[in-house]
């Protein structure tokens, strides 16, 4: 079987999804295609000139299956090559426009990366299977596609919506299983000073305002912490990023221990292992893997009770996200999760959470007959 694997905006995640993907397949024939994760806006939208310009051959070859991610812009890639308009589409969607949090444009929800959920909607409907990685992913999308379509001013017929539903399902991206050391035993002790692990993007999605606001509730406090605040980093970082490292290595209660992103995986790996508590400020995850590795290597994580988490872990590993009058509080909600963590140092971690449903071992059969459902088609 030869299937041509698609990765438009090919970013950690999206890399870690494809690169599991060929290597628990080898009897397929794969082709695969990326582009690097930059400048979203062009990439997303501009993605098959890209192809069409350096690699056109390989797009019309002859192939059983095309499996893409969301952000490959797929109905227009199908039109400019028709072969592929015949073969069967599996779109993989790590993440969706919908519920991204909105930036400058956030005070006109149609105009926001309008674009960008455009793409997504003509990706559903070209798609002959439609996976998300996770349920909040999912209805995520489906609801903020209906908004979107009621907010236009001809009406759209529903249908659309529901054919886009009916043919999409749940799969998350399964872990890689190298490195697993993961353990449920119970720590009633933990070696002072408190390691904590915060290892997402550094970008305003992903919370840095809230982190920041951790800092500061820990130094306050007196707390003895060593933070290990470490992800990929981008051309332009959220300011927090300079505040906080500054707060670190003025303190005298907290200790800065890994900064800035790790190149070496084998180092990663060795410093999730030495961490006792991984904790995410995400504004929204829609699987959240750098988390899940996190678990997986010992962990015990501290998340928001938002977005996807409480579908994977129960109140036990859950913070409260504090509002007012609509608006997150930052400064309460970090002082929530300090008040967990002050708890958990004087009384224990609780036991690493369970995530074997997620490994490899436990997804391969639902890729597989993904994939067979493809091939019968």
């Amino acid at each position: 079987m030869k299937i041509l694997l698609l990765s438009a905006y090919d970013a950690l995640s999206h890399r870690y999804w494809r690169e599991g993907l060929v290597e628990q397949f080898p009897e397929i024939e794969w082709t695969v295609l990326t582009l690097p994760a930059r400048y979203f806006r062009y990439r997303v939208r501009s993605n098959p000139l890209s192809w069409l310009a350096d690699k056109q051959q390989t797009l019309q070859a002859n192939y059983d299956a095309v499996i893409a991610t969301s952000m490959v812009d797929v109905a227009t890639l199908r039109g400019l090559v028709p072969s592929l308009a015949a073969t069967p589409l599996w779109l993989y969607c790590h993440e969706n426009q919908f519920a991204y949090p909105a930036g400058a444009e956030k005070n006109n929800p149609v105009a926001h990366d309008l674009e960008a959920k455009m793409v997504f909607i003509y990706n559903c409907l070209a798609a002959d299977k439609i996976s998300f990685n996770s349920h909040w992913n999912r209805d995520s999308a489906l609801t903020g596609m209906s908004e979107l379509l009621q907010r236009f001013p001809e009406k759209i017929n529903p249908s659309l919506l529901e054919a886009i539903a009916s043919k999409s399902d749940v799969l998350p991206v399964p872990l890689n299983t190298h490195t697993d050391i993961n353990s449920t035993e119970p720590l009633n002790s933990i070696a002072s000073p408190l390691r904590l692990l915060w290892n997402h993007r550094w970008e305003y999605d992903k919370g840095p305002d809230r982190l920041l606001a951790l800092v500061n509730a820990l130094e306050a406090s007196g707390l003895i912490c060593e933070l290990n605040i470490v992800g990929q980093q981008f051309r332009q970082t959220p300011k927090a990023f300079s505040h906080i490292e500054k707060v670190l290595e003025q303190s005298s209660t907290l200790q800065k221990g890994r900064w800035g992103y790790i190149e070496s995986a084998s180092d990663y790996q060795q410093l999730l292992q030495q961490c006792d508590v991984v904790v995410s400020t995400a504004l929204h995850d829609y699987q959240g893997i750098a988390i899940l590795e996190a678990v997986q290597s010992g962990c015990v994580p501290l998340l928001p009770n938002q977005i996807v988490y409480p579908e994977i872990f129960s109140d036990e590993y859950l913070y409260t996200v504090s509002s007012h009058q609509g608006l997150i509080d930052e400064p309460l909600t970090a002082y929530n999760i300090h008040q967990q963590l002050e708890r958990w140092q004087q009384q224990g971690l609780p036991e690493v959470p369970s995530i074997t449903r997620f490994k490899w071992h436990k997804q391969r059969d639902f890729y597989q007959k993904g994939i067979q459902s493809l091939y019968k088609r």
